[in-house]
């Protein structure tokens, strides 16, 4: 409860000295921890030196056997620090130098010296930790050697204690200096810490107070920034047209002329806009772009509340289309078994009785009842669309096999339907009879749409990292506000229809992963354009 009652500026001088203490004592340990391994590690080393330096010295005078030379090398290393014996021994591993005199000419037994036999035989340097009397030493052993020939083994052991202390004795004077500079660093920091707090406090008192506003409901407030820096007079811009001229903050602005091209929303040019000159001026500081995120952030509370209304008025439609869309569904599903009753009963009353009238309105019967249950179809698979059974497919006789299901209506109506194929088209892992029915929608829409003499194109091709394909034809065309509406469920302009073609096509290509594009303007025809991505297991 102290500390809360402490002011920030009291607040951040205790937080920058903890952190400060808490920083350099982690730095302190690391490099001290650091500092004692390296100092381990170079012992080792030039313990392992001096190991194999005797046993590079001991060669030839093993060879030829001269204890007096085999002596003074292995007295010699007495002088070094923490040196605790030394000794030379013959292949046989007889003790032939040895600091310790009273050992010349004993052999190394099996139960105490087992390791450095092992070694001497296989002629493969050995360090072990042992207790030698009542001290604890690190033993070097290292093989003396002329060519391939192991003529016996150099052995030197150091005092751990011994070393440890001399490790310790140079760490001493860093910890000192260590120290030093942490308590310099506290006082420093301590120091900066009230000058820096009474800067900020300031201008964190005006930000707290148009917080307080907007507890209470305000959201027009705005925290005032004397840096702000108006952009067309900084950068001497005459482009009046722009709509920044005249306002400031051309950051929060839409649509500005920056940088010779038109600037996207705020979002989108925050990031141009952090470089420009006029922003880094405007917030010279962290309280002062703190300042100006707070003022956006209330502008982009103001907009998301709006838009959130929005939302949950689209979300109302939404569950409304939902519910109808589970009615229509269910209406669909019962109506199917009638309808096919009402077919067959016409179906068989034409087969068993005559008369020209009859049969023609029985076939408009059959006729009508075989739409109504293709509606239908369409309502159960739009609302319970099947999953996809991928598959390496070729698409151009996904395209042969489509075409071929409407070329004979389309003769019928003096329709032209040409196919242009790439026959470099790699396979592609799909779903066959899902791309086959997005491509019969694209065809009866277009056949819909064309008059006798009209065109339909049907184009396959390879473009990059995957294909596409191109349904065109030069029919009526769509309008802007049509166009706009192609692609929702249940939109449509013909009066005999469901809707629902260009919906599945659109929810079919993006279950492939795919896209589909439209170009079309009235009286100039329509494009379709469907871009697969190609599965590099497809094509293994």
């Amino acid at each position: 409860m102290g500390l809360n009652r402490l002011g920030l500026g009291l607040k951040f001088s205790v937080a920058v000295t903890l952190l400060i203490l808490i920083a350099m004592i982690g730095v302190a340990t690391l490099i001290i921890n650091y500092q004692k391994e390296a100092l381990r590690q170079s012992t080792f080393e030039s313990n392992v030196a001096m190991t194999k330096n005797l046993a590079h010295d001991a060669a030839e005078s093993l060879l030829v056997f001269d204890p007096l030379r085999l002596d003074d090398l292995v007295e010699t290393l007495l002088d070094a620090t923490s040196c605790s014996y030394a000794m030379i021994t013959d292949r046989e591993g007889r003790i032939v130098a040895n600091t310790q005199r009273a050992l010349l000419g004993s052999r190394l037994d099996d139960r105490d010296n087992s390791a450095l036999l092992r070694s001497l035989r296989e002629g493969k340097p050995l360090v072990r930790e042992y207790v030698y009397g009542k001290e604890p030493v690190r033993e070097y052993s290292h093989p003396i050697t002329i060519g391939s020939e192991v003529l016996g083994l150099a052995t030197v052991a150091y005092s751990v204690t011994t070393m440890n202390a001399a490790i310790e004795r140079r760490l001493a004077k860093l910890r000192e200096y260590i120290y030093l500079i942490t308590g310099l660093m506290l006082l420093t920091g301590i120091a900066g810490a009230f000058v820096v707090s009474n800067f900020l406090t300031k201008p964190l008192k005006r930000l707290k107070d148009r917080m307080v506003d907007v507890q209470s409901g305000d959201l027009d407030v705005e925290v005032e920034n004397p840096s702000v820096v108006r952009c067309w007079e900084r950068l001497d811009c005459g482009k009046k047209e722009c709509p920044s001229y005249g306002r400031l903050r051309c950051w929060a602005i839409a649509g500005t002329f920056c940088h010779g091209e038109v600037q996207g929303a705020f979002a989108q040019k925050i990031g141009d806009c952090r470089r420009c000159v006029v922003y880094r001026e405007s917030c010279g500081n962290e309280i002062d772009e703190l300042v100006e995120v707070f003022n956006q952030m209330l502008k982009d509370l103001k907009y998301n509340l709006l838009e959130l209304e929005k939302a949950n008025t689209e979300k109302a439609r939404m569950e409304r289309l939902s519910a109808l869309g589970e009615m229509a569904t269910t209406v669909a599903h019962e109506t199917k078994n009638p309808l096919n009753a009402i077919k067959l009963a016409a179906s068989y009353l034409k087969s068993n009785f005559e008369g020209e009238l009859l049969t023609e309105f029985l076939t408009i019967i059959e006729q009508e009842a075989t739409r109504l249950n293709e509606i239908s179809s369409n309502f159960l698979g739009f609302s319970r669309p099947a999953p996809l059974h991928l598959k390496p497919c070729n698409i151009n006789a996904v395209v042969e096999t489509t075409v071929d299901l409407i070329r004979q209506e389309a003769t019928e109506r003096n329709i032209e339907i040409i196919v242009l194929k790439d026959e470099n088209l790699p396979l592609i892992a799909c779903d066959f009879s899902g791309i086959k029915q997005s491509l019969l929608n694209l065809l009866i829409n277009a056949m819909d749409a064309s008059g006798a003499g009209d065109t339909i194109s049907v184009s396959t091709e390879a473009v990059g990292g995957g294909l596409q394909i191109v349904v065109q034809d030069t029919g009526k065309g769509i309008g802007p506000e049509e166009l706009a509406n192609i692609f929702r469920p249940f939109y449509t302009t013909k009066t005999r229809g469901s809707g629902l073609g260009l919906a599945i096509v659109d929810r079919i290509v993006k279950e492939h992963g795919g896209e589909i594009e439209v170009d079309s303007a009235a009286g100039k025809g329509t494009k379709f354009t469907i871009r697969l991505k190609v599965d590099a297991h497809a094509t293994a």
